[in-house]
């Protein structure tokens, strides 16, 4: 995750002096900071929402330093749970970034409920054909709701 601490946002970019604004390209935000656009942005807190509830959990907005210390703390091991957090987090991260750069610099872009469906879709492509303990009531939920069979 150091490598958050180096994407380019804009921010960071009008710090070195390299633009003059610095406007969240989702929602306008006066500020796009790394905290802003994979937490705190509209587009990143329906994603985490969508996330956490289909994983029967609550998001909790905090700084990305607390949320990183705290999904390392908590996402430990290798239960389901745990692989399918650690999955997303990692999902959700790209498909931002890609969806920032996409909009910047083609002007296009996809609604909030698309990106959630292909993160869905990159967690179950990992997770598929893999041997999971279904039997397990918590990890048959989470096959359901994830789509994993």
């Amino acid at each position: 995750m150091a490598l958050l601490d180096r994407l380019p946002t804009k921010d960071r970019l009008l710090r070195m002096g390299l633009i003059n604004e610095s406007q969240c390209m989702f929602c306008d935000d006066p500020l796009e900071t790394r905290d802003h656009l994979f937490l705190h942005c509209p587009i990143a807190d329906y994603l985490w929402n969508s996330i956490f509830s289909l994983s029967g959990l609550h998001f909790i907005t905090r700084s990305w330093e607390s949320f990183l210390a705290w999904a390392c703390y908590t996402w430990k091991g290798k239960s389901l749970l745990s692989v399918i957090l650690k999955i997303a987090l990692n999902a959700l991260i790209y498909i931002l970034w890609e969806e920032r750069n996409k909009k910047l610099f083609q002007g296009r872009s996809r609604n909030a409920q698309e990106l959630f469906r292909i993160i869905k879709d990159i967690v179950g492509s990992q997770l598929r054909g893999r041997n999971l303990n279904s039997i397990d009531i918590v990890n048959a939920n989470l096959c359901k709701h994830w789509d994993i069979g």
